[in-house]
């Protein structure tokens, strides 16, 4: 206990000088390494038949991905390359490989980058001119509802917990832990967003506005927060059937990369989500 509390600490000291540096070059390349350790995890996850060439091109391509999420890149050429690239190596390495092993690397990395992706375009499509601090407070806002959630469902569960959720899966999680998380995660949302209204930061914000309609962000938040359990379940769910207990140990007591995001990368694409409907609303909810 007293390891993970320790490294605990540590990740979200680190995570706090990460998100001070969203809209520089330094968090893209953060973003990055979060995403390159998750191949090398998946890579393992999937080390039967798996290729080292496909986990190569996928950070390749990551890279690619992420430090041009603003759109200025043409990405069509390399989605062409990567998949004739996919294909050779399964016809001229079939004896080394696995074909399931590496379709299910690139399918597990797809989705990684996929929610990653989300995070960075934040502050290319909620630019600071137009939206002062909303891109980011929408990122520390993504943590506090899949993280914060997770604290709320674990503690529910514990005081409350009698019905298994998926006992196949995580024994430990319960419905009344589910419950718990996302009625935990709607309050931490609907505070956030209160109290963000009422720092100097919220200046030509456009989410601030929220806080005049609590049922949007209620419904965003609740669906978040659900889509976080199920995000946690599907991890658990490629352990359980690749037979090991945690991806990494990149954090001790808390496993890897994917251990410790698996909530968080699913509760991205929400609130991307929840993004565009705010720009294409021009900020009228």
């Amino acid at each position: 206990m007293k390891t993970r509390v320790i490294s605990g600490i540590v990740g979200v000291i680190l995570g706090a000088i990460v998100v001070t540096q969203y809209y520089t070059i330094l968090f893209d390349i953060a973003a990055f390494a979060v995403y390159a350790i998750a191949i090398s995890e998946i890579y393992r996850t999937f080390k039967e038949g798996n290729s080292k060439t496909a986990a190569v091109l996928l950070t390749v391509a990551g890279a690619l991905v992420l430090f041009n999420a603003n759109y200025t890149a043409n990405l069509v050429p390399l989605a062409v390359i990567f998949t004739v690239a996919a294909v050779f190596i399964v016809v001229f390495d079939f004896e080394k490989i696995k074909f399931t092993s590496v379709a299910s690397t690139i399918a597990f990395a797809g989705y990684v980058l996929f929610c990653i992706f989300n995070i960075v375009r934040l502050k290319h499509i909620m630019p600071t001119e137009g939206y002062g601090q909303d891109a980011l407070f929408l990122v520390v806002l993504c943590a506090g509802i899949s993280w914060g959630g997770d604290s709320m469902a674990y503690f529910a569960g514990y005081f409350f917990g009698k019905h298994k959720m998926a006992p196949k899966l995580s024994p430990k999680k319960t419905i009344e832990g589910a419950i718990g998380g996302i009625a935990g995660s709607v309050a931490i949302a609907l505070i956030m967003t209160y109290i963000y209204g009422l720092t100097p930061y919220s200046a030509n914000s456009v989410v601030a506005d929220i806080s005049k309609n609590w049922i949007f962000l209620v419904v965003f938040a609740a669906i978040g927060s659900f889509v976080g359990i199920i995000g946690d379940l599907f991890a658990s769910a490629v352990k359980r059937q690749q037979g090991i207990k945690d991806y990494g140990n990149i954090m001790p007591g808390h496993g890897g990369v994917l251990d410790r995001f698996d909530s968080f990368f699913l509760v991205a694409t929400i609130i991307s989500l929840m993004a565009d409907f705010i720009v294409l609303s021009n900020g009228v909810v």
